[in-house]
């Protein structure tokens, strides 16, 4: 019996595999990269149940994929699909005789296949839920990355400022060096054709006014090398300065308000883990600014945007309570039905005003912030992060804070 035939096994007992491998074929289309799987599978990816003439083309497209084949055969267990689709999968030796053995001699009773069909619709949606988990986990930490390297940027950008600083000043020197040298010559130009005149003999008919104008010239040429070398001396101190500055902090060229530093965390707590912002919202004194529609559509997907609010402003008021906290919830557009701002025991709740949104008005509020005081900021929301990563907030995922709600 061949594989691309199997004349004994019919299209309907291997169903519930048919219709697993157009279910993972649609879930890896919307993959980045995509799934690869056979282009005549692409017309049913829309099917919840495959009619039954559309059994026969499923099957015939998996026989004609060796390696997608294999890869549904890596993950099809008996709860998803039965016995006889994982043999026909997985195709041991002996798999098709084994496959008829299996095959019922009379038809199946409809409650005993209604109570299979169950028990693999229960397993499907445990292998989603779990397949759902792991891309929220991928999600998250893929964002911890971006915001890790929107920092690393920030930094970046910094230090490359800090090096312009560094070679205008350079330039500078060496403009004052120029000029030095300039004065310099000039100085020593006139001490030499004052000596010149003063080798000559010329009749003048007072010799004291000769010797007047003599001392002033004198004198001149002398302040003027004087300044000259001066200028010279601490033109070539301030090159030496500028010089030795990769090694050194630079001089600060004007007053700057202090920036703001991140909070540490302590020793054998990893940044991103459950650890960190549990430790980053409970720290004394922080403020914690809160991304209000991010947190809610994430956490109470299937409410109405009423009350995703009302949820996560009713779960942050009791987080609050509970370990004693100050948090400002932030939500888009003040002119919604039954926005208002307020305030509660612990909890402060702000709407954007038109034409703003929560975005800014959260970076406004770690602008606006005195930098001895740490903030932690709420959001899953990558351009925040990167921005208030960069004014030295500290960042907790939308998700981590979930959790940590729901405790």
């Amino acid at each position: 019996m061949s594989a691309d035939t199997a004349p004994d096994v019919p299209d309907e007992a291997l169903r519930p595999t048919l219709e697993l491998a157009v279910g993972v074929a649609a879930a890896g289309a919307k993959l980045r990269p995509p799934l690869t799987f056979p282009n005549e599978l692409k017309r049913f990816l829309r099917f919840h149940k495959l009619p039954p003439a559309a059994l026969a083309q499923v099957r015939a497209a998996i026989d004609g994929d060796e390696d997608f084949r294999k890869k549904l055969a890596s993950v099809a267990t008996t709860e998803l699909v039965d016995e006889a689709g994982v043999l026909w999968l997985s195709r041991p030796e002996g798999w098709e005789q084994s496959i008829v053995d299996l095959l019922p001699s009379k038809p199946v009773d409809d409650e005993v296949a209604l109570r299979r069909e169950e028990r693999r619709r229960v397993a499907a949606q445990e292998a989603a839920a779990r397949g759902r988990a792991e891309l929220l986990s991928a999600t998250a930490e893929l964002d911890r990355e971006r915001g890790a390297k929107a920092v690393a940027i920030a930094e970046q950008d910094r230090l490359r400022g800090e090096l312009d600083e560094v070679r205008a000043r350079l330039r500078e020197a060496q403009r004052g060096e120029h000029a030095a040298a300039q004065s310099l010559a000039k100085a020593e130009a006139e001490l030499v054709e004052l000596r010149r005149h003063a080798s000559e003999p010329v009749p003048v008919p007072s010799p004291v006014v000769d010797s007047a104008a003599m001392r002033h010239l004198i004198d001149r040429a002398m302040a003027a090398s004087a300044d000259a070398t001066q200028l010279m001396s601490a033109a070539l101190e301030e090159l030496a300065k500028v010089e030795q500055a990769p090694d050194s902090e630079p001089v600060p060229t004007r007053s700057a308000r202090p920036r703001r530093k991140p909070m540490r965390l302590p020793g054998g707590v990893l940044t991103g883990s459950m650890e960190a912002a549990e430790f980053l919202l409970r720290a004394k004194g922080a403020r914690t600014l809160i991304d209000g529609y991010n947190v809610a559509k994430l956490g109470w997907p299937s409410l109405d945007l009423d009350h995703q609010r009302d949820q996560c402003i009713l779960a942050a008021e009791n987080l609050a309570k509970r370990w004693n906290m100050a948090m400002t919830i932030v939500f888009d557009g003040a002119n919604i039905e039954g926005a208002h701002a307020s305030t509660r025991r612990r909890v402060r709740i702000t709407y954007s005003p038109a034409g703003v949104t929560a975005d800014d008005v959260l970076r406004a509020e770690v602008a606006a912030e005195d930098p001895g005081k740490p903030i932690v900021v709420v959001t899953n929301d990558r351009a925040i992060i990167a921005d208030v990563t960069a004014a030295g907030a500290n960042t907790v995922s939308s998700d981590d804070f979930l959790v940590l709600l729901r405790r």
